[in-house]
Order: C-alpha cells, then sequence, then structure tokens
C-alpha cells in the first residue's frame, strides 16, 4: 500500500514469448518482410526479403513460443549462417491493417523428415525463431475502412448497409510534381469514359418527356420515383461565396405516366419535408420558376434530368423538363473499401488505358503479374492524373435500425489521386488494386452539363462531409448491434437453469 513511499514501482506484466505467437497464429498471415533491427530506414532494397511461415493443416507452424520461416528472398546462401542470434523485425498486412513482430533468430536447423511430411508445403530446412517485443498493430487511420468486397475471404467482413456504386472520370488536369497543389482549381474539365454524339437538333420537351416516359414505363408502377434536389447558391457580391447547399426532397413518385397528357408537363408527388408551416417558409417547398435537379435508375445505370417547376400545388407538383434525360458517362469501377478520406478501386484494362493514354504498356489486355520497369514507370505515372469521381451511395437499413440510416445526396462527387499501386493475389490470379486519397471537393453543383465549377482543395484539411457522416451512422449503428448481441448473451444465460444435483 505504502510502495511509493519506499520508491518501489509498480510490476506491470511480464512478457510471454508464446501469448505472441498464438497472436501471429490467429491472424495467420502466409508471408512477412524481414528487416534487421538496425536498420532504421527500413528500406525495401535493404530489406533481408519476403519470407513464409511453414504451415501445417492450413495453421502456423508452431513449437510453444517458436515459429519457423523460410529462407528470406534477398538473402544469400553463403550469409544464412550469419542470422543466428540476430534481432529482427517481421510485417505484414491483415485485413489491410500493417502489423510488426520484433523476433530473434535461434538459428537455421534442418526439418526432420516426419515433419516435413505434415508441412503444407516442402520445406527441408527453416530459421526458427522467437518473439522478442509484442505484437504491434502499426495503423495510425482514424476512420475504418468498410468493405464492399472481400474476394471471398470470409475473415474479412463485409459492409453491407451502405455501399457505393463508382464511376470516374479523367480530367484536363494534372496534379503538381512539386510544391503543394493550389487551394482553388479552376475550369477543369472532366472527359467522358464515353462519348456521347449531341446531335444538332434543337431540344424539345416533347422529346425529354417521351425519352423520360419510355424509360420509366419500363418499370414496375411502385418502382417509377426520382430522387429531387434543389440547389441554393450564394447570390451575395461578397468575393468569398459560400459553397453550394443541395436541399435533398426525398424520394417523390411519378403520377400519370401511363395517361397521356394534353400538356407537356410531368406531375410529381409533393415531397413529404414540403409540408405548409404556419407562419414560416420552407425552404424545401417548390416555387414557380425554380430548377431542381431528378435522379433515377434504369437497368443498373444512372440518370439526371433538369426540370423547370410550372405549378407548386396542394398534393403535386407540375414540372417539365428543360433538358434531356443525361445517362451516367463515367467508366463504372469495383469499390472494394472506402473510408472518410479515401477509397481502394480495383483496377481493369479499360481503366489503365483510360487514364494512362498513350503511355498504357500495349500489353496490358493480357498482363497478369505486372512487372518489369515499364509497369513501375505506369504505376508512377498513375499519380499524376486528377481523376474526377462520382459515389452513388446504395443504402439498405432493415425497419429495426432505420433511425441509423443516413441521409445521403443521390450522388456524392470529389476529385482524386491515385497515390499507390499494388498486385493482390486471390488464388492463382492476380488482381490490380489502386489505393486513391480524396484530394478536392465540389463549392458548386452544376445544374447543366458543361456548367463550371470551382473546387477547394480538402486533403488533410477537412473530412469530406458525406463519408463523415455515413462513418457516423455506421460507427452508431455498429455499436448498437455490439450492444443488443451483448445483452441477448446475458438474457440468455440468465435463461438457463441450473442442473439438479444428484
Amino acid at each position: 500500500m505504502f510502495d511509493f513511499l519506499t520508491g518501489r514501482k509498480k510490476q506491470g506484466s511480464t512478457f510471454k514469448p508464446q501469448q505472441e505467437v498464438t497472436k501471429l497464429v490467429e491472424l495467420s498471415p502466409p508471408s512477412a518482410l524481414l528487416f534487421l533491427a538496425e536498420d532504421e530506414s527500413k528500406d525495401l532494397n535493404e530489406a533481408l526479403g519476403k519470407a513464409f511461415f511453414l504451415r501445417k493443416e492450413k495453421k502456423l507452424y508452431t513449437e510453444n513460443s517458436h515459429l519457423y520461416m523460410t529462407t528470406p528472398d534477398n538473402l544469400k546462401i553463403a550469409k544464412d549462417q550469419n542470422l543466428t542470434s540476430q534481432h529482427v523485425s517481421l510485417q505484414f498486412m491483415n485485413k489491410r491493417i500493417p502489423y510488426r513482430l520484433d523476433c530473434k533468430i535461434v538459428g537455421r536447423f534442418r526439418l526432420l523428415p516426419e515433419i516435413v511430411e505434415t508441412l503444407d508445403f516442402n520445406a527441408k530446412s527453416a530459421y526458427k525463431l522467437i518473439p522478442t517485443s509484442t505484437l504491434k498493430k502499426q495503423d495510425q487511420r482514424q476512420f475504418f475502412r468498410y468493405t464492399l468486397k472481400n474476394y471471398g475471404d470470409s475473415r474479412i467482413p463485409l459492409t453491407t448497409h451502405i455501399g457505393f456504386d463508382l464511376y470516374i472520370r479523367k480530367t484536363d488536369q494534372t496534379f503538381p510534381t512539386e510544391g503543394a497543389p493550389p487551394v482553388i482549381l479552376k475550369d477543369i474539365v472532366p472527359i467522358d469514359f464515353e462519348e456521347v454524339e449531341e446531335g444538332d437538333q434543337q431540344f424539345a420537351t416533347r422529346d425529354a418527356i417521351n425519352a423520360f416516359r419510355e424509360l420509366m414505363l419500363k418499370k414496375q408502377p411502385h418502382d417509377r420515383t426520382v430522387s429531387a434536389s434543389k440547389v441554393e447558391k450564394d447570390d451575395s457580391t461578397s468575393l468569398m461565396k459560400r459553397k453550394d447547399e443541395e436541399l435533398l426532397l426525398g424520394e417523390l413518385n411519378l403520377l400519370g405516366l401511363e395517361m397521356e397528357s394534353l400538356r407537356d408537363v410531368l406531375y410529381l408527388k409533393k415531397s413529404a419535408k414540403a409540408q405548409l408551416k404556419k407562419g414560416k417558409e420552407n425552404p424545401f417547398a417548390m416555387k414557380p420558376g425554380e430548377k431542381v435537379i431528378t435522379n433515377f435508375t434504369h437497368s443498373n445505370e444512372y440518370y439526371q434530368m433538369l426540370v423547370e417547376v410550372m405549378e407548386a400545388r396542394t398534393q403535386n407538383e407540375t414540372v417539365r423538363p428543360v433538358e434531356l434525360p443525361r445517362k451516367e458517362t463515367g467508366l463504372k469501377t469495383d469499390l472494394i473499401d472506402y473510408s472518410v478520406g479515401g477509397a481502394l478501386i480495383e483496377s481493369s484494362p479499360e481503366f489503365l488505358q483510360f487514364v494512362l493514354g498513350d503511355q498504357c504498356p500495349t500489353n496490358v489486355d493480357t498482363e497478369i503479374d505486372f512487372e518489369g520497369e515499364y509497369w513501375e514507370e505506369a504505376f508512377r505515372q498513375l499519380q499524376f492524373p486528377i481523376l474526377h469521381f462520382t459515389f452513388y451511395p446504395k443504402i439498405h437499413f432493415p425497419d429495426a435500425v432505420q433511425r441509423f440510416k443516413p441521409e445521403l445526396p443521390f450522388k456524392i462527387r470529389v476529385l482524386a489521386q491515385i497515390v499507390r499501386t499494388r498486385v493482390h493475389q486471390v488464388g492463382e490470379r492476380k488482381i490490380l488494386q489502386h489505393g486513391v486519397q480524396f484530394c478536392y471537393e465540389p463549392q458548386g453543383i452544376p445544374l447543366y452539363k458543361n456548367d463550371g465549377n470551382d473546387w477547394r482543395y480538402s486533403r488533410y484539411i477537412r473530412d469530406n462531409e458525406h463519408f463523415k457522416k455515413a462513418h457516423s451512422q455506421l460507427s452508431q449503428l455498429y455499436g448498437y448491434l455490439e450492444n443488443q448481441s451483448m445483452s441477448r448473451g446475458s438474457t440468455d444465460r440468465k435463461r438457463r437453469r441450473p442442473e439438479k444435483e444428484t
């Protein structure tokens, strides 16, 4: 009780190498990069190289507090014996999170024939190591990554409540090779993946209505809806204008599509947010002359159409199109995971050809290893283009957890940069993946296709508000589900009756 008077410090928990080996077995990494303990630079060119853990029946082969690894790739046979009693650092990834384990090499031993026969792969000799420190997670990120595609690996849980469809465009600008990028980007032009032929025929309201009705009538009546939103712009004369605000009106039903109208108009069900408020002006209420953005889907494709409010009624709104329905023309790309500030995407020959253009290697359609100096240069060139990302949220929240459902816009736009490229092994298949960092957020919401827009630099400054909202709601949901499972388990234990003594 009075140890502090005598200067004696409280004893901490003793280090046990076997506990660290047990933790490593639970993670079950296939391999690790080895570095000498005195190598502070951790340069991959100076590393000992990649080594594989010995495995038995698909589990790491261990003996009490010891583990076994093959000879590192960069190590020459003549120097193998020099590693005895050396301290090394093992670094590996698990669920895209980096880990580190410091070990001491006991020596290099020839394995007994009866042990070799039980291993999952042939290895007659191996290095024997013992942990000298605790297994450390080296992840400094503030936010989780939510996985949408795990390639069949059940150890990586999938996020089913909030997903995204991703479409990518190139732009006509690149990131600077030196110095900081500009805070405000102006006059940036997105380049579509699909070229849309625009005829010389002048716009006609009837043509837009017919094109819209043709798409909608192919859908079931209960699916004939549009996601509507209004845009509030800063009309002040101030030099520092606030960014556009999108007022989400929600999903609105279409009325009377199957009947031929005498007028060139469409009828929308009134938004639930637009209810009259006594003595107050409701910003969600439509007014004649206002422009409203409508978005909808058909056959897994996304469309947008700008309409003008003609009449604002009690139960419905009368609008007319001011443009033809515009289909999303970006390159659809598989999204592997996402976070508040970035994402991981799956590459494809179309993506590489689209982004790199003439700098794309000619064998991109047949390449499976992505090795060689020309591929290293191609991956370096991928980091320069400013890419335009459009995310379309796909939200699924059952009734029991509806209160955690976030309200997100129909689409989220950011400018991004590819910051890393890697080859991911899935069985015998190699998949090229790109790590992406969000860099710019739009300051305006263009109504027409050719409207200009300013972009403000956001990397390391603030987080994307929409992805931050999704992260917040998912964190609350998962905390609620975890508490529910714990309380349910506690209730089940209380309900169990004790066995009668005999």
